[in-house]
């Protein structure tokens, strides 16, 4: 019988190495299945947090641009009825959890869909709250006495909650009312 000296490994060995790769490959690709399950949630929350600043901002760029406290004739809690300088009409409203916005009056384009709780408060120039009247909406007498909004809003997505909220005084008040001889 014939011994050979040669170096080699031997089929144990060779199924130890494959077996020992096997779990270690397991467990970095359960590592990296995690990670990548963290990216994604974290992408969909930073989605939600930038649709819902995006809305917000929106809304209140929009209210700045407010023409006079006129405008806000037929505003409420659920509605916010815009005029700019330019006299573009815009509307607002909380419609089943969703922020919509209409260009034209009738046609409305959802802006979110995440809206948990909304207020849209009115101030006179003393700075007490104007509540609407019994029909949930201001009333012209109401409006011209609009000095100051605030705008406060919820955005709710699954178990995360942003709330937004802002006093916005028009650009365009700061000039005082019209006047017949304008």
């Amino acid at each position: 019988m014939k011994m050979s000296n040669t170096k080699a490994f031997t089929m144990i060995e060779i199924v130890i190495v494959i077996f020992i790769t096997g779990i270690i490959g397991s467990m970095a690709a359960s590592l990296l299945y995690q990670g990548a399950d963290i990216y994604v949630d974290e992408t969909d929350r930073q989605g939600f947090v930038s649709e819902s600043r995006s809305a917000f901002w929106r809304l209140m760029r929009e209210t700045q641009g407010q023409r006079n406290s006129e405008d806000f004739n037929q505003s409420g809690q659920e509605n916010l009825k815009l005029k700019n300088a330019n006299n573009i009409s815009r509307e607002f409203r909380i419609n089943s959890g969703g922020l919509e916005l209409s260009l034209d009056g009738s046609n409305y384009s959802d802006l979110s869909n995440a809206v948990s709780s909304n207020n849209f408060y009115f101030y006179n120039n003393i700075y007490n709250d104007i509540t609407p009247s019994s029909t949930g909406s201001l009333t012209l007498l109401e409006a011209e006495s609009v000095h100051l909004t605030k705008l406060k809003l919820t955005f709710q997505k699954g178990p995360d909650t942003f709330s937004l909220s802002s006093y916005i005084y028009p650009i365009n008040f700061r000039f005082g009312k019209k006047m017949s001889y304008h």
